[in-house]
């Protein structure tokens, strides 16, 4: 058996093949531009199917089994009777949706609607962009028959089935966790009928056949059905073999977004608040949450292009040249990496970055390796502020590009003092589909025996106990900074 596992991202979307022993068969990627309407920047969802079915063309040499499909969360396509779209999908940084938000804490009020949803109602849900547009375009919310996000939808066109796991489901600011439904009391509250929303159930069931039309037109082997996949940060997490209460997946991208599992729902006001969801995972009784950092490779992208102009010496790249001139150790220099706003805890767009501590003494490669270490510190300032919930972080596996300097990584494990591993591959989120579609086609018992055959990995980073007080001590002097430099915005 062979599973196919894809992933659909705002910009780019991809694909791995797995045999049934883990093994890497094909890898495509693709990327694409948005659609805009109106001067509006929407999702360019006619694009992404096009692209998802000539990747399952191009691997249909091999034998498919199974497709699975992990995908941004919050952005949703609005079909009519006759399936045609209705309204694309909307960005989650779009703003459209901000009064509606308000008026959800106003009438649900922020303690009940994050006891049910598990979020604090915000303009990046499916919900507040929905009433949006029930408010600004009534002739379109009229004609509304399905409501559907991105995996959802791709799966819909594959399979003529609509369903979309919890984890997705989360997404929308309307699902109820507890009950693992969509919320009766939201939906009547704001007159949204629930039959426009998919089916929910627990990523990794079977939803169905591919249409046999489909087979035919991408020219795919065997009989494929669809595995119901999950929010990409999900994936990514199953993918890095994180499946029990205090194991984390620290993705490392242009933001960084570490997801921590844990098992009892804190239902605390004052982390949602924070900025932290409680959201259901794809193992029975497990939640994530979500610790955000908006600046992280964007912050390195910044040093390297704007202040170092790419410079590099005469070695091969700006990473290679900076890290072989680092020395061990902290550097005292201390970053405060809000270059793009302060999400978790603080959530503080206007929030500004800050470098402090220079002399005529430092280098370049020590304001470079003090922005991993500030990065490393907000972590931990994430993970300290969780463990008041009763969220504890023991060990961490790194996705991502950063994940590829084994320097960060020795600093991330010295500064937030867990071990810290490597996979074989930064693409988690389609490991994490091929191991739901081993359990669901019965070539693993459950996700702990495919951990086995799919997930690899290639390093692991311990703290070190001769670097470790040292970080405490600059650690101190970094919680203070966000509030005695807040004055300066």
């Amino acid at each position: 058996m062979n599973y196919l596992s894809i992933d659909i991202g705002t910009t780019c979307s991809k694909c791995q093949l797995f045999s049934k022993d883990g093994e890497i068969l094909e890898y495509i990627s693709q990327e694409y531009g948005l659609k805009v309407i109106d001067g509006e920047n929407y999702l360019d969802i006619d694009v992404i199917w096009y692209n998802v079915k000539n990747m399952i063309a191009d691997v249909s040499k091999h034998e498919i089994s199974s497709i699975c499909i992990s995908s941004l969360g919050e952005s949703f396509v609005l079909l009519d009777k006759q399936d045609n779209i209705l309204t694309h999908p909307m960005l989650y940084t779009d703003s459209r949706g901000a009064e509606e938000a308000k008026n959800i804490l106003e009438v649900i009020g922020e303690k009940r609607a994050y006891e049910i949803c598990g979020v604090m109602p915000h303009s990046m849900y499916s919900v507040s962009k929905l009433l949006y547009i029930k408010k600004n375009k009534p002739e379109i919310f009229e004609k509304v028959n399905k409501l559907l996000l991105v995996c959802d939808y791709i799966g819909y066109l594959l399979t003529g089935q609509r369903v979309i796991d919890y984890g997705l489901a989360s997404r929308t600011g309307v699902f109820d966790i507890n009950s693992l439904n969509f919320s009766t009391e939201m939906l009547k509250a704001f007159d949204i009928p629930r039959e426009i929303f998919s089916e929910p159930k627990r990523a990794g069931c079977v939803v169905g056949k591919i249409k046999d039309e489909l087979i035919d037109e991408l020219g795919i082997k065997g009989a494929p059905v669809l595995v119901l996949g999950s929010h990409d940060q999900i994936c990514t997490s199953i993918g890095a073999g994180a499946l029990l209460p205090g194991e984390a997946v620290d993705g490392m991208g242009t933001v960084e977004c570490t997801t921590v599992l844990f098992d009892k729902n804190p239902s605390n006001l004052k982390m949602g608040r924070q900025g932290y969801p409680t959201v259901p995972y794809a193992i029975d009784g497990l939640f994530c949450t979500y610790m955000l950092n908006f600046s992280c490779g964007s912050t390195v992208s910044w040093f390297r292009k704007k202040i170092m102009h790419g410079y590099h010496e005469d070695y091969d790249s700006f990473f290679e040249y900076a890290e072989s001139k680092m020395v061990d150790g902290p550097t005292g220099i201390l970053t405060l990496p809000y270059f793009g706003g302060a999400s978790t805890p603080y959530q503080d767009l206007n929030a500004k970055g800050a470098i402090l501590n220079l002399s005529a003494e430092s280098s370049d490669s020590d304001i470079y390796k003090s922005i991993m270490e500030g990065t490393a510190m907000e972590m931990l300032l994430n993970a300290e502020t969780v463990y008041e919930y009763g969220i504890t972080e023991s060990q961490a596996v790194a996705t991502g590009g950063g994940a590829s300097s084994e320097v960060w990584m020795q600093i991330k494990a010295d500064i937030q003092n867990i071990p810290i591993r490597v996979l074989r591959s930064h693409e988690g989120g389609l490991c994490g589909c091929a191991m739901l579609s081993a359990v669901a086609l019965g070539d693993a018992v459950d996700l702990f025996e495919a951990k086995k055959k799919f997930v690899r990995y290639t390093k692991e980073f311990k703290p070190r106990e001769s670097i470790k007080e040292a970080y405490v001590k600059q650690y101190q002097k970094y919680k203070k900074l966000y509030t005695t430099l807040k004055g300066f915005n």
